[in-house]
């Protein structure tokens, strides 16, 4: 899938959920993928950075279509929230 700007779950839209909406999202390689549940929603800033370490990056789905995916990319770590919705444990929100 070639996307002029941003693609969510297959289909191209104009730009990820990064500081607004009701599930935030990061953006990795012209994808949008959703922050982690634990992530604290901030209005008007970014709530997960998406950055990724070796063996750890988003889930890939597999695209079936261009607008069908078996699959959908998973949250990504919870050590990669701005700030914690409930606690933060060493670099994880729990």
């Amino acid at each position: 899938l070639s996307c002029r700007h941003y693609s969510r779950r297959g289909v191209c839209v104009p730009t990820c959920r990064f500081a607004q909406g009701e599930t935030r999202e990061f953006a990795q390689g012209g994808e949008c993928f959703e922050c982690h549940p634990e992530c604290e929603r901030i209005e008007g800033n970014v709530t997960c950075n998406g950055s990724v370490r070796p063996g750890r990056g988003p889930a890939v789905a597999a695209v079936t279509s261009p607008r069908v995916l078996t699959r959908p990319p998973a949250p990504q770590g919870a050590d990669t929230c701005t700030r914690c919705a409930h606690y933060r444990d060493g670099p994880h929100c729990v």
